[in-house]
C-alpha cells in the first residue's frame, strides 16, 4: 500500500498568479489571505479564504489569483473528496466554494 502523498506549498504576492495545466483531482487549500480560482470554460467564480479547499474534478486548466497575500497548497484528492466536491458546492453571496506551473 502506497501512504505517501504529494502536496506542494506556495505563497503568492497580492495579484500574483498560478496554473495548474489539468486540475483534475487537484485539491486547492488557502492557508492564508484570499484566492480566485477560475477553470476553463466554467462560468463559476470560486473564492477560496482562509480555510477553506476546493476540489476540481474535471479535466481543465485552473488559473489561481491572489485577491491579497496569500499562502496555499496544492494536493492530490483522495477519491471520498473527488466525489463529494462533484456532487456538492456551497453558495454564500457571490462567493462559490467547492472541492502546477508559474502562469
Amino acid at each position: 500500500m502506497n501512504t505517501t502523498s504529494s502536496q506542494f506549498d506556495l505563497s503568492l504576492a497580492h495579484q500574483a498568479t498560478f496554473q495548474v495545466t489539468d486540475a483534475a483531482g487537484v485539491q486547492i487549500a488557502c492557508h492564508r489571505g484570499s484566492l480566485w480560482v477560475t477553470l476553463d470554460g466554467d462560468p463559476r467564480d470560486i473564492v477560496l479564504d482562509e480555510g477553506q479547499r476546493f476540489v476540481a474534478t474535471e479535466h481543465r486548466r485552473a488559473l489561481i489569483y491572489a485577491l491579497a497575500p496569500s499562502s496555499l497548497s496544492l494536493s492530490e484528492a483522495s477519491a471520498a473528496a473527488a466525489r463529494r466536491a462533484a456532487r456538492a458546492c456551497t453558495v454564500s453571496g457571490t462567493k462559490m466554494t467547492c472541492g502546477l506551473q508559474p502562469a
